[in-house]
């Protein structure tokens, strides 16, 4: 049991393929991800969040931002899973606009703001809140999210993210 917050900026074009033909973009990812465990090269339109994804949701949320930049707009068509519930996705112009919202934040003080009781209390997951670098591990992530999601708007690009 993993629960891996994943990511895969697209071109336009890309995306419509993706949306039309799920397997296609589900076989890429696999492949693309193997390569980079093999030691291959990183493909920087994919991007892990790692086990943070559910603990940015709940800060984020706080900080007024939408929660669909840890979730996502809507569902794949014709996707039943892809590890933990269907893989979901997001237009270009949402992309911009969760970019634009993002940018506004702050990582530390956006996580700082949630006292660890609120991520205890509302059992997020992973359950590493009594650890001295709880908060450390959110913001590392919510900088690196913040920055995924500049880039792909600054290319004109659309998401998909999943929970594997």
């Amino acid at each position: 049991m993993s629960m891996i917050g994943e990511y895969m900026r697209l071109t336009p074009q890309d995306l419509d393929k993706a949306l039309s033909d799920p397997e296609w973009i589900r076989d890429l990812i696999d492949e693309l991800w193997d390569s980079q465990s093999a030691g291959g090269a990183l493909d920087t339109r994919l991007m892990d969040i790692d086990k943070a994804w559910h603990g940015l949701a709940l800060a984020l949320g706080r900080a007024g931002v939408s929660m669909a930049a840890v979730y996502g707009d809507e569902p794949v068509p014709g996707v039943d899973d892809w590890g933990y519930g269907p893989p979901t996705w997001m237009t270009v112009e949402r992309v911009a606009e969760v970019s634009a919202a993002l940018s506004g934040l702050d990582a530390e003080q956006t996580i700082d703001a949630v006292p660890l009781a609120a991520f205890v209390d509302a059992e997020t997951y992973p359950a590493i809140w009594t650890q001295p670098d709880a908060k450390d591990y959110l913001a590392s992530h919510l900088k690196q999210l913040i920055e995924f999601f500049a880039e792909a708007a600054d290319a004109g690009m659309g998401m998909l993210m999943w929970i594997d």
